[in-house]
């Protein structure tokens, strides 16, 4: 699964709204927004970890001429060394920081739910929200299924047919 810039807002909100409706937490309506906005913060940190160890990644591969079908491998390996968790990992640990932010929230005035059920109840809305990078992957691939993977020209129509379907679903970072 993956985070993208866009889909923050609505998950921030989702989550207040949720887990104010189990009866987990209690946040004024005069302090929802301000709510909402420690989680935008937690994940929006979250995407700029990311982002600077993909461009990292990016600089490392083109300094050593290395090929784009071993990104996730070296990016994996740039993650670990800065102890930043990724793919499910990375939502857990979102998951994990926002309960931790809500104990330390001057807008969450109580907390009421067990750690262990509201990060299921995170873990969902998560799940509902976030795109799998496989199936993102899979339409592309299905629309370059006449190019031959590897090579240089695959590689750029790729890119651009990514930002093609990331763009049509309103996925733009």
């Amino acid at each position: 699964m993956r985070l993208y810039r866009s889909q923050i807002p609505r998950i921030a909100e989702d989550i207040i709204q949720e887990l104010c409706l189990d009866g987990d937490i209690v946040v004024d309506n005069e302090n929802r927004k301000e709510a909402e906005q420690d989680i935008r913060s937690i994940m929006d940190e979250y995407l700029r970890q990311e982002s600077r160890i993909v461009n990292e990644t990016r600089e490392h591969m083109e300094a050593k001429n290395i090929t784009y079908d071993q990104f996730g491998k070296v990016k994996s390996g740039f993650a670990d060394a800065k102890g930043h968790p990724t793919g499910d990992d990375g939502i857990r640990w979102i998951a994990s920081q926002i309960l931790e932010g809500f104990m330390m929230s001057t807008f969450v005035d109580e907390v009421f739910g067990e750690d262990r059920t509201m990060k299921k109840t995170l873990m969902r809305i998560f799940r509902k929200h976030l795109i799998e990078e496989a199936d993102l992957d899979r339409e592309v691939r299905g629309r370059l299924k006449n190019m031959r993977p590897g090579t240089d020209k695959w590689e750029i129509e790729y890119r651009r047919v990514l930002d093609e379907v990331k763009r049509k679903r309103g996925l733009e970072e």
